[in-house]
């Protein structure tokens, strides 16, 4: 089917052949041959004839440079290429009467003949296409027998479609150039909508939050000592966060910061020379995509944002010869060249750049990536490095004073087996005394050891114990806050009470009960004024008593001069209320106010009075008081002939149960006395206050029992490591260069916290790193595989790509926002999640590695973090991208590196669309602590102590793992594909920006740090030296991608460059600042080391010798052999450094501290100089053993109330049952100094303690 078209050249003008391309021109196959003048493509099934299949690498490397030319005997077979050179042979005229009968040409004397030849038909979408190949010949006037042919036409590929006209142009085949709008735009509308919105919600409730729960979100401003507090965050510092850092690692997060900072400077220089060097060099003068790339016959295009990355200087370097660029170079140079001046296989080739300086700008751009770019992240990495490790110099010689602690287990130790902890630190002392030379320092000094005997008994012991705590002061809680105040009316008066029982059945008073008052409770509590006796000068002021006072009392003045030497009570006297027993003789001090008279004259006149078996010295009830005191709140004490009467508030006990030893027959009864005044009542009746202290009694009883118990096997443990016979676990050591000791595990936080005691001993740590290595290789194996499908919806709308999956094919006709939302969005959120899950999967996997130092599993946790990241998010996501894209190549076999290289590129749109989405949501999840703000909100309703309270505040430590993710992210993302795509600089900067503004506000105003900086330090080096490894990447990339286009001496150069780079960063940091090794000792230390380990590991010596060991330790006298005994016997040196001290307090150590840290009192750590008399940390200063071999009895912590309840609790349980015990502090702070100002007091909270009247009861539920 071949159609022919003659003009005459005089009247009509010759048709542009480039400008009515039509926009389905394609070729199925990328491999041309020349026949005669003209230039064919091949045809299908020589693509798997032998003769290609044998020497395909050869055809496609002379395809990439020109026509390729099958065996003669093949091509010459073609009926087309047979008619080309038939055509050539034959007459003009003939040869053009035969082309118009053929093509229904239209044959004009001296004119040119434009035939269409059919090459192949295929059909798409219901549509069926007709690839042809548009043929100018050139036909003399007056044709003659010998004339012959002459073809100067360009071979211009169509493709036409035999269905209707409508089915001529495809628009899921048309490339968009950039500034066009398709379905990238879309996914970045997607991307940038949901991250602004999504991270500008969680941003805005930080803010709001962050003044509000400042026990959340600024721990650090109330929980840590005055001098390590931060200071206040200003706006000024949010703008520039990263001005005025801390010079000195003082936590492991600070240290981070200059990590944070390297990497912010490093991405800052590649983005300023990718945003202002390379962009240019790509856009600048350079055709789109839409011109250099052809249409795909498969469908599938290229989107705006691949327009702007290197792909665009790519193929106007190297353009597909059969796209639109090429096809009008093939036109130019043939119109422009002599009729016939062009040998039958003399065409010059047909991919020459579109432009002449493509491969002047790639040169340039490799100079740009080479010199400034790794040049000047190299002097970055190296300036960084030098001032971590003169930091890291720093803490070793002034903080450390370059000591260390290790730990060298038992199993490695064989030899030490059966020695006691002196024996041990003898042996090491004696060691090094050996190891010293005459004119050099001691490398190996030990000064400490400590063995660490099997404490898991005990430290069940003391978790029980934490538990019956926590019970102990719930029940506490719980019985104080049973009393309540009632309310005063405005006039003096008082209003009804609130919580008594009307069902109670009315009394049988007959004087004293009040016939229109209900009648109070059995667990009454009067309020403290009504235990004051006033004298007649002091009268209580607005207070009505419901008993007048008999005129047959006088009440004298003080100083005058009484008839009487006593005064007696009855019922009806206004003093009565459960101070004085009736009949009790009583007396009027100095100060004039009524007080027992303890004369001999007064004693038996009153059955009730104290006899020996109710003295202070008696017996005592099952709550430990004396006999002697008065009854407890509740309990109803009643005589043989008296009324019911009120309860006796005096003291803090109980309400009377069937359970309690006193009956009220037994306690005798007294009249009821209702008030008129203010009074705390309990609103839960008798039954729930019973329930309280029967609570507070049975775990008051297990926590003493406890007590007993952990001290007895305190000593025990102690008695252990001071026999021969213990089961050791290991040995702590400390002193100088120990890390050198056979068998020595650094403890690498250098704090009493950083140690793992649980796992001291475990034979497994190495085995149990192996197989952390292990799973998370398999888990990043895992989360990969699922990736891949997800991926693969970001190449949906690759050419070609859609027309091998079937599901894909909507995505891959439309450019609706719901094409760029499944393509773009769809896979960036996968990815994020799987980001996520990598993390938190690989911070519990990190825990289950048994080693001694706690930060050893977080370097741990953080080094698999950085590699899933580097491995999962930037070299499979574009290795699976680039591979996906290239599906068709490798279905075809033509051209496969090169079609993963270009999937290289375009795997860029989806990483842009990535960052925008995580630009603002990463740093904003990362400062709201959603884990923890829920954990609060869930929790808070439960809390009922202060210290539940104190726990619900604590601030968890820095987690390098989940701090420095978003950072790893971008700077990987900035030193692997910013060259490629210079767009990717705008969401870098931007999440670089906010997560170092996340992370300097958590580092200093909430994470408590439980370690020293060294650790931080140590990280932030080895970080910094892999940021050198990473910068590799870029030219690497760069240069595969060159190679795959077959420009080897770019691509070699710019490969060499990323071998360089490495070289030069190893040498600018480890190189430059070599840590001390053991080949690094001197002769005599390195022997002595030597033979240690040997002795270490042979048994032999310690059996022989075993016997007079222990005939030895016979001979020792008691004295030492008790001192033995003792904790501290072989204690630190006073101005050892080791352990470091560290900003978290511990609320079973520090309680008496920890209550004075309030969030809502920023100024709330107590004045210098302060003592707390309830702490003693003294005790376990020099001491580096297991915390439940040295953990005190805990202290008590009651909450505080208005009514002065808990005080008394307090005072109950020093005096009666030998517990320390402490008030919380109120929310505000009192000030420490001598004097407390008077006008600060609140109004309406009652007196001080210390400013208590004389006339008031000293009792201590009546303390406020």
């Amino acid at each position: 089917m071949t159609s022919t078209t003659i003009y005459d050249p005089i009247i009509t003008t010759p048709p542009s052949l480039f400008p009515l391309l039509p926009p389905q021109h394609q070729h199925r196959r990328r491999h041309f041959y020349l026949c005669g003048d003209e230039t064919l493509s091949w045809e299908s099934e020589w693509y798997t004839a032998s003769f290609f299949t044998s020497a395909r690498a050869s055809y496609d490397s002379a395809a990439s440079t020109g026509p390729v030319q099958p065996p003669t005997g093949i091509y010459q077979n073609v009926p087309q290429c047979a008619a080309i050179l038939s055509s050539q042979l034959a007459e003009a005229s003939s040869s053009a009467l035969s082309a118009a009968s053929a093509s229904k040409a239209t044959i004009t004397e001296g004119a040119r003949v434009i035939t269409t030849n059919v090459i192949s038909t295929f059909t798409s979408d219901g549509s069926t296409f007709a690839s042809t190949v548009l043929r100018t010949t050139t036909i003399p006037i007056t044709p003659s027998p010998t004339s012959t042919q002459t073809s100067s036409a360009s071979e211009i590929a169509t493709i036409t479609p035999t269905a209707p006209a409508s089915a001529i142009t495809d628009p899921s085949s048309i490339n968009t150039c950039a500034g066009d709008w398709d379905w990238q735009g879309w996914a970045v509308v997607a991307g940038l909508g949901s991250g602004l919105i999504i991270g500008g919600i969680m941003w805005l409730i930080w803010l709001m939050l962050r003044s509000k729960l400042p026990g959340i979100y600024a721990p650090r401003t109330w929980a840590i000592s005055q001098e390590f507090r931060p200071s206040q965050w200003t706006f000024l510092t949010f703008l520039l966060p990263f001005l005025h850092l801390p010079s000195n690692a003082l936590s492991e997060g600070a240290s981070t910061l200059s990590v944070l900072f390297a990497g912010l400077k490093l991405s800052a220089l590649v983005s300023l020379l990718a945003l202002g060097g390379v962009l240019p060099m790509i856009l600048a003068g350079v055709p789109c995509l839409s011109e250099t790339s052809p249409q795909n016959n498969l469908g599938g295009r290229l989107g705006t944002l691949t327009d702007l990355s290197l792909l665009r200087l790519l193929n106007a370097l190297d353009p597909s010869p059969d796209s639109a660029a090429t096809s009008n170079t093939l036109r130019l140079m043939f119109s422009s060249s002599p009729l016939g001046s062009m040998g039958s296989r003399s065409l010059t080739s047909t991919i020459a750049p579109a432009i002449s300086s493509a491969r002047v700008r790639l040169i340039i751009v490799l100079v740009i990536l080479a010199v400034l770019a790794c040049g000047g992240g190299l002097f970055v990495i190296a300036r960084t490095y030098a001032s971590l490790i003169k930091l890291k110099k720093s803490f070793e010689t002034r903080t450390c004073q370059k000591m260390e602690m290790v730990f060298i287990s038992s199993h490695d130790a064989a030899g030490w087996k059966g020695k006691t902890e002196e024996g041990v630190r003898r042996l090491l002392r004696d060691w090094c005394a050996k190891m010293k030379s005459s004119n050099e320092e001691k490398e190996v000094d030990v000064l400490g050891v400590f063995a660490i005997p099997d404490t898991t008994d005990l430290k069940q012991k003391v978790e029980e114990r934490e538990k019956i705590l926590i019970e102990l002061e719930v029940a506490e809680t719980n019985y104080i806050a049973s009393f309540k105040l009632t309310h005063t009316a405005s006039d003096g008066d008082v209003l009804e009470p609130i919580g008594w029982n009307e069902g109670e059945p009315e009394s049988q008073s007959t004087k004293n009960s009040s016939p229109v008052r209900p009648i109070p409770p059995d667990d009454f509590l009067a309020p403290i004024g009504f235990y004051k006796i006033p004298t007649v000068s002091h009268p209580q002021s607005k207070e009505r008593l419901n008993v007048p006072v008999p005129p047959s009392l006088d009440l004298e003045e003080p100083g005058e001069a009484s008839d009487s030497k006593f005064k007696e009570i009855n019922r009806d006297s206004a003093m009565y209320g459960g101070r004085f027993d009736i009949g009790q003789r009583i007396k009027m001090d100095q100060t004039g106010n009524w007080v027992p008279d303890p004369s001999p004259q007064s004693e038996g006149t009153n059955e009730l009075d104290t006899t020996p078996d109710t003295s202070h010295e008696g017996p005592t009830n099952e709550r430990g008081r004396d006999s002697s005191d008065p009854p407890h709140s509740g309990e109803a004490t009643r005589g043989l002939s008296t009324p019911p009467i009120i309860s006796s508030p005096t003291s803090p006990g109980p309400p009377i149960s069937p359970t309690s030893p006193y009956s009220p027959e037994e306690l005798g009864q007294r009249p009821r006395m209702p008030t008129r005044s203010s009074h705390r009542v309990s609103r839960e009746g008798t039954s729930p206050l019973a329930a309280h202290y029967a609570s507070i009694r049975e775990t008051r009883a297990r926590f003493k029992e406890l007590n007993m118990q952990i001290e007895n096997m305190q000593k025990q443990k102690f008695a252990e490591i001071a026999s021969t016979t213990a089961d050791i676990k290991g040995w702590i050591v400390a002193g100088k260069g120990v890390r050198w000791l056979p068998y020595a595990e650094l403890i690498e936080g250098y704090t009493r916290e950083d140690i793992l005691w649980q796992n001291a001993g475990a034979s497994t740590g190495k085995k149990d790193e192996q197989t952390f290595w292990l799973k998370v290789l398999l888990s990043g194996g895992v989360l990969s595989i699922i990736l891949i499908p997800f991926l693969a919806l970001s190449v949906g709308t690759a050419p070609g790509f859609a027309h091998y999956l079937d599901l894909l094919k909507p995505l891959a006709k439309s450019d609706g926002f719901g094409s760029g939302v499944v393509e773009g969005l769809v896979p960036a959120v996968v990815l994020s999640m799987v980001v996520g899950v990598a993390l938190y999967y690989t911070e519990g996997l990190s825990k289950d590695v048994k080693c001694i130092s706690r930060i050893h599993q977080r370097l741990l946790a953080y080094k698999a973090v950085f590699h899933l990241l580097l491995c999962i998010t930037v070299e499979w996501t574009v290795l699976v991208v680039a591979l996906e894209y290239a599906v068709q190549g490798f279905a075809i076999n033509v051209q496969e590196s090169r079609t993963v290289g270009d999937g290289a590129v375009f795997s860029t749109w989806f990483v842009f669309v990535l960052l925008l989405n995580l630009a603002f949501v990463l740093p904003a999840v990362y400062l709201l602590q959603p884990h923890r703000l829920f954990k609060y909100l869930r929790e808070r309703k439960k809390v009922i102590t202060p210290r539940q309270r104190y726990r619900l505040y604590t601030s968890p430590s820095y987690s390098p793992a989940i701090g420095m993710a978003p950072c790893l992210l971008a700077v990987f993302y900035a030193s692997t594909l910013l060259i490629i795509f210079p767009l990717l600089a705008i969401p870098i900067l931007v999440m670089l920006y906010l997560s170092f503004i996340a992370n300097r506000y958590m580092i200093e105003h909430v994470f408590v740090d439980s370690s020293a900086g060294y650790t931080g330090t140590v990280l932030a080096l080895w970080h910094v030296r892999r940021f050198g490894w990473v910068l590799k990447f870029q030219p690497l990339l760069y240069g595969l991608i060159l190679l795959s286009r077959n420009e080897w001496e770019i691509g070699g150069v710019s490969i060499g460059v990323a071998i360089i780079t490495v070289l030069l960063s190893e040498g600018l940091t480890v190189l430059r600042f070599k840590d001390k090794r053991r080949k690094d000792l001197n002769g005599n230390t390195r022997k002595a080391l030597d033979e240690l380990s040997s002795s270490m590991r042979d048994t032999k010596k310690d059996d022989g010798n075993r016997n007079e060991r222990n005939s030895r330790q016979s001979d020792l006298s008691l004295l030492n052999r008790v001192t033995a005994l003792l904790p501290g016997y072989g204690r630190l040196p006073d101005h050892f450094p080791l352990p470091i001290p560290t900003e978290r307090m511990d609320d079973l150590l520090q309680t008496e501290r920890c209550s004075n840290l309030k969030p809502t009192s920023r100024s709330g750590q107590t004045a210098e100089g302060y003592q707390y008399f309830t702490e003693n940390l003294n005790s376990i200063k020099g001491l580096i053993y297991p915390l439940e071999m040295l953990i005190p009895i805990p202290v008590i912590w009651l909450p505080r109330d208005q009514n002065g309840i808990a005080q008394g609790e307090m005072i109950e349980l020093g005096r009666y049952h030998n517990l320390l015990a402490i008030v919380d502090q109120p929310d505000e702070v009192r000030s420490q100094d001598a004097g407390v100002d008077k006008n600060r007091r609140p109004k309406g909270k009652g007196k001080e303690r210390g400013d208590r009247d004389d006339g008031e009861v000293n009792s201590p539920l009546l303390v406020r």
